[in-house]
């Protein structure tokens, strides 16, 4: 510091000895680097007491060292203060700073003041393009984004790809549009690249696939290289599989990095979903989100291998695997704010198919506002508020929820990933004789799983509904077509042939020819497989059927049972002793995803040592079906971790 700064800060503070001159100068210097908002936010940073803070803080507005504007403090002597503080002192208070406003909100100002003060930190340009992009017209912090960008290199076309990776990332599907709709035809070829991409990702997000096919092929697969992984989904999601074959050719086997290993899994249990109906394809999304969550936030996501890996969970009547894999994508934060959203969603619908109506409420809650979800996302949000109406018999709110999914499919092409909110509202519209206004949905909906050769897996929950759908409507001839289906793909699936022989004792229930153990029979293989609800119903309604009292009582006993066993939302944990060090070892690798060979590769023993680690496993905690023995072990780790 000068000398003659330093005799103008002692004039203006004259019986202060010389460490309260220092601390004080400290705290203006603070003051010129990040505008601070109060003694709170820089007592935090100095590591002084915020009273103490305070005083000094009152004592320099007082003598005009300081000042208030705009709600932050500043001081007019910045400038000077920069100019003659030590290089470490100002790189010290700029990582302070920006390693403050990483958990918050950042400030324009603070962020002003970080670049005005020489700052260059990578950090800082990401600040500036999310105030940016939540505060457009502020004319100064768009000044100083571009300042800062150039400054680094970047022309505007970089900064625009940069705004738009992060509205990507907060799900902000029509500012990514708007960002980069002059810059898939024009400037570089790479620029031409990242902005198709982040236009086509943006359309799956919106439920506009045939426009991200569009996107993709304009790039071509040689370009895309592993992004060709979206590709694939988007031709899947639109009924096309030798178009999504073709892309994932293009793909290539070959993964040098953990992003590219975790895009081709991710692309491969797609396939295999549709193409196999064993459980290898929820194998590979499981590894997808082993090898992509580190990477948290950081990557754009048009949608997530676990937001995909649930919904086939779910239709294949796996919920708790689907559990699983969605709290540890929330966990890692993958995806950003819009992959929380989308992982909130898919949870609160898993929920609510098992009947746990009120943990899917919280979900429902912590989403906020639907204004900020996109429209794939809507169609989700207004299945759930429909979904749960009706399972609680509101018929008001289950009305206005039908009236807000009919208004938002308007002009939306629905797609395979859509099925489970379309095959709510085919029983929600039987039930408000409004019917027709689904049917060219469901028309379409069959169209796409037809040109993947319809996939039992993904197929069955649709016509599942499609079967409770025409018992709303007592329409025979509208059952048929589903309950066949059921019935031609319960050879492929066990899944399938546990909801054909649900649907006929629900037909011979309300023919009032049921056999009660029939009933019980289906009443507990739909709980097993998550339709908890749907079980607790089937049983209720042979109870009402039922011609004596003995086998009323019977079946309303079952129905309680039904629901009281899978709603109990405190369950007991699992002691990390049930399992020896080893297994506990080989167990954390089973939750990440991690195959046979890789669990052995890492732990020096053989894949058949594995195997039997995993069988004996099974054996210690009594699960019955993979799907349980993933719910068993995430708890297991869980409770070992805290």
């Amino acid at each position: 510091m000068s000398a003659g700064a330093l005799q103008e800060l002692e004039v203006s503070m004259p019986d202060l000895p010389d460490d309260a001159t220092t601390a004080r100068r400290t705290l203006q210097l603070h003051v010129a680097l990040s505008c601070p908002a109060n003694a709170a936010e820089l007592a935090r940073r100095v590591g002084r007491p915020e009273r103490a803070v305070r005083d000094d803080l009152d004592a320099m507005i007082a003598n005009g060292t300081i000042h208030v504007q705009e709600g932050v403090l500043r001081t007019s002597a910045a400038a000077r203060l920069v100019a003659e503080a030590l290089p470490g002192e100002v790189r010290e208070i700029h990582d302070l700073v920006l390693a403050d406003v990483d958990a918050a909100s950042a400030r324009p100002a603070t962020l002003i003041a970080l670049a005005e003060s020489g700052c260059r930190d990578p950090k800082l340009l990401g600040h500036l393009v999310r105030v940016v992009n939540e505060h457009p017209d502020g004319a100064s912090v768009t000044a100083i984004l571009n300042a800062v960008a150039r400054s680094t290199g970047l022309e505007d076309d970089g900064v625009q790809l940069l705004r738009a990776t992060d509205a990507s990332i907060r799900g902000r599907t029509e500012l990514v549009l708007r960002l980069t709709e002059a810059l898939v035809t024009a400037g570089s070829a790479a620029t031409r690249k990242r902005a198709a991409v982040l236009a086509a990702g943006a359309h799956v997000q919106s439920a506009r696939l045939e426009r991200a096919g569009a996107l993709y092929r304009h790039v071509g697969g040689d370009e895309l290289g592993q992004d060709a992984a979206w590709a694939v989904m988007s031709a899947l999601g639109r009924g096309d599989l030798e178009a999504a074959r073709v892309w994932r050719a293009a793909m290539g086997d070959d993964a040098l990095t953990s992003q590219s290993s975790g895009l081709l899994d991710f692309a491969d249990g797609l396939l295999r979903s549709v193409e196999e109906p064993g459980s290898v394809s929820l194998d590979r999304l499981a590894r997808s989100l082993s090898a992509l969550g580190p990477f948290g936030a950081e990557l754009v996501l048009p949608d997530t291998p676990a937001a995909v890996g649930a919904l086939f969970a779910i239709s294949r009547g796996e919920p708790a695997t689907a559990e699983v894999l969605l709290d540890r994508a929330l966990r890692a934060g993958l995806g950003g704010e819009a992959g929380r959203r989308r992982h909130l969603l898919v949870s609160a619908w898993s929920l609510m198919v098992q009947g746990r109506l009120h943990a899917a409420d919280q979900r429902v809650e912590s989403l906020g506002s639907p204004e900020e979800l996109g429209d794939r996302d809507l169609l989700f949000y207004w299945g759930l508020r429909a979904g749960l109406a009706r399972r609680r018999s509101d018929a008001h709110e289950t009305r206005a929820a039908w009236r807000e999914f009919r208004d938002r499919t308007l002009g939306v092409s629905l797609s395979l990933y859509d099925l489970l909110p379309l095959g709510e509202m085919m029983v929600v519209a039987a039930r408000l004789h409004d019917a027709e206004r689904v049917a060219p949905m469901v028309e379409q909906a069959l169209s796409v799983l037809e040109g993947l050769g319809h996939p039992p897996s993904w197929a069955a929950p649709l016509h599942w509904c499609g079967v409770q759908a025409a018992f709303q409507s007592e329409d025979p001839a509208a059952l048929m077509p589903h309950a066949n289906a059921l019935a031609t793909a319960a050879s492929r699936s066990s899944y399938a042939a546990t909801l054909a022989r649900a649907g006929r004792t629900w037909l011979d229930v309300l023919r009032r020819e049921a056999d009660l153990a029939a009933v019980e029979v289906s009443v507990r293989e739909l709980a097993a497989t998550g339709h908890v609800w749907d079980a607790s119903r089937l049983a209720g309604q042979a109870a009402l059927q039922h011609p004596d009292r003995e086998g009323t009582l019977a079946m309303m006993q079952l129905a309680r049972e039904v629901s009281k066993s899978h709603q109990q939302t405190q369950p007991v944990p699992l002691r990390s002793s049930t399992l020896t060090a080893r297994e506990l070892e080989v167990g954390r690798l089973v939750l990440d995803g991690q195959g046979y060979r890789a669990i052995g590769e890492q732990l020096f023993i053989s894949p058949k040592t594995v195997e039997h680690h995993v069988a004996r496993i099974r054996n210690r905690l009594g699960a019955t079906s993979r799907g349980e023995l993933l719910e068993m072990l995430h708890d297991i780790v869980t409770a070992t971790d805290q």
